[in-house]
């Protein structure tokens, strides 16, 4: 979207810090997706939808422009998941299959008031950092790939309430564009050892909540209805690691 510590790939824990101090912990007002880009996001284009669920308002998770998918030496049970845009946000609550970014695909089901894993296969050049978690009212997995990217997947089921996260943490980040999943896309720029910020710019729909910009970190949040964004941005000596996250939160879709 009281939240129990998910556990991290190694890339993502530059950033808790930043995240704390806005009161802010991976399953409260955060989510989403992110890939640097040069100046500008490209077009918003919908997720596809694979299972049973209720789709949110709001626009498409956005693709960032010239964005390929990662290529690499795949294990066994590797996915060609849909990189880009399809896969960077969270437009509705559903079980089924989810593409998560362009690093694999988390397939699970809602049964008997439980969730399920049914499968997390990582795409080419993807792995998984550390085994899935899986309990009846959580899943949590993760996606990392050598040049310090992790994509991570969260579902929450609480009662008849289900919140599904999405977020991309990318260390060593380059200036530039990021789109905040659907949100929208902040830019910034680093000079020397400090950060500027240099456009927020929230798609249709979507409300900026929360920015705050200093030499060493920004942060940026979006909200539209039930679904919430999040951008990080923190720098560490010369270098910055971003992470962009998009949550949703809603009743369980009756089958």
């Amino acid at each position: 979207m009281s939240r129990r510590m998910w556990p991290a790939a190694a890339s993502a824990i530059a950033v808790a810090a930043l995240l704390g101090g806005c009161g802010l912990g991976f399953g409260d007002e955060m989510i989403g997706s992110s890939t640097a880009t040069g100046v500008g996001a490209g077009p918003a284009v919908p997720e596809t939808a694979t299972g049973t669920g209720q789709a949110a308002g709001g626009t498409a998770a956005q693709s960032p422009a010239g964005t390929g998918g990662t290529t690499g030496t795949a294990g066994s049970g590797s996915t060609g998941v849909t990189s880009g845009s399809q896969a960077a946000g969270v437009s509705e609550i559903r079980d089924g299959i989810w593409d998560v970014g362009d690093a694999g695909q988390v397939n699970f089901v809602v049964s008997q008031g439980q969730l399920m894993l049914q499968s997390s296969t990582p795409a080419s050049g993807w792995q998984k950092p550390q085994p899935p978690v899986e309990q009846p009212n959580q899943i949590a997995v993760d996606f990392s790939e050598p040049l310090g990217t992790t994509w991570s997947f969260r579902v929450q089921l609480s009662g008849s309430t289900m919140q599904i996260t999405k977020q991309e943490t990318i260390a060593k980040a380059a200036d530039g564009s990021y789109p905040v999943g659907a949100a929208g896309a902040v830019a910034f720029i680093s000079s020397g050892s400090q950060l500027k910020l240099m456009n927020v710019a929230p798609e249709g729909g979507w409300s900026v909540t929360q920015q705050q910009s200093s030499p060493t970190s920004i942060s940026v949040s979006f909200k539209q209805g039930a679904g919430t964004a999040q951008f990080t941005a923190a720098m560490s000596g010369n270098d910055v690691t971003v992470a962009t996250s998009q949550q949703l939160s809603g009743p369980v879709p009756a089958k």
